[in-house]
């Protein structure tokens, strides 16, 4: 038996047990149906923006020791976006973290 007759006969089984019990096949057709149809209206009514690219400034990992980490953490807690990149990101610029006091 090929493959596509036995997904066939497989569906069809399925589908004759569940047309027995008529409420709950109405509800597994029509509930995917209804959290599809609520995805469209939540498209539609917040359309896409353009947003900026998004740059955020360095912040020291824990292994650059206790105070770099917690100044890095405690400065940016808002994790402002800025539109142009920050000093940190140049190539090659490792730790400017120096004058941060």
């Amino acid at each position: 038996m090929a493959v596509g007759t036995q997904l066939g006969l497989l569906l069809w089984k399925n589908f004759t047990y569940r047309r027995r019990q008529r409420i709950q096949l109405a509800i597994e057709l029509l509930w995917p149906l209804f959290l599809f149809f609520i995805l469209i209206l939540v498209r539609q009514s917040h359309p896409p923006f353009k947003q900026h690219e998004c740059h955020f400034p360095n912040k020291a990992l824990p292994s650059a020791g206790t105070l770099p980490w917690l100044q890095g953490v405690i400065c940016n807690m808002n994790n402002p976006c800025f539109r142009h990149p920050t000093p940190g990101e140049a190539p090659g610029v490792v730790g400017n973290f120096d004058g941060s006091m």
